[in-house]
């Protein structure tokens, strides 16, 4: 995340001895033993409502993109118009659904929790990009100068 230029370079800090992400895997860690807390079962269920929640929204930015860009180049294109795409998406998209209503108050409060975090660290990122609080790379810089394979 810090090669790519979301996370400020602080976090991608290695070790001199064993070249990995010491920092990023120090805060992996502090919030591996937070959710330890929790019961196992809650733990999967936030995992499953939190993948849902995102591929509900991978679903409505295909819809979307198909509506709104038609023409759009693609790597792939599904050979299906905007209707079938839609009743394509249904039968997942209600799988998804069961998933998200049959969690506890527990799961709810942890994975809206968890969202509304990622919105405010998404906003702080950018506000930090823009006062230039925290070092960042420049995306594509690494891969453009050869530095990583």
């Amino acid at each position: 995340m810090t090669d790519l230029g979301f996370l400020p370079q602080v976090f991608g800090m290695r070790s001199r001895r064993f070249d990995t992400p010491w920092v990023g895997i120090l805060i992996s860690t502090l919030v591996a033993l937070a959710v330890s807390y929790m019961e196992f079962a809650n733990i999967i269920s936030c995992v499953n409502f939190l993948y849902s929640l995102g591929m509900l929204l991978e679903f409505a930015s295909f819809l979307w993109l198909r509506r709104k860009l038609p023409t759009l180049k693609r790597p792939f294109r599904v050979p299906l118009e905007l209707p079938g795409l839609v009743v394509l998406s249904l039968v997942p998209s209600g799988f998804l659904v069961y998933v998200m209503v049959v969690a506890t108050k527990t799961v709810y409060l942890v994975s809206a929790l968890l969202t509304l975090f990622g919105i405010f660290w998404y906003f702080f990122m950018n506000l930090c990009k823009s006062k230039m609080w925290f070092e960042f790379n420049i995306v594509g810089q690494k891969y453009n100068n050869g530095d990583i394979d």
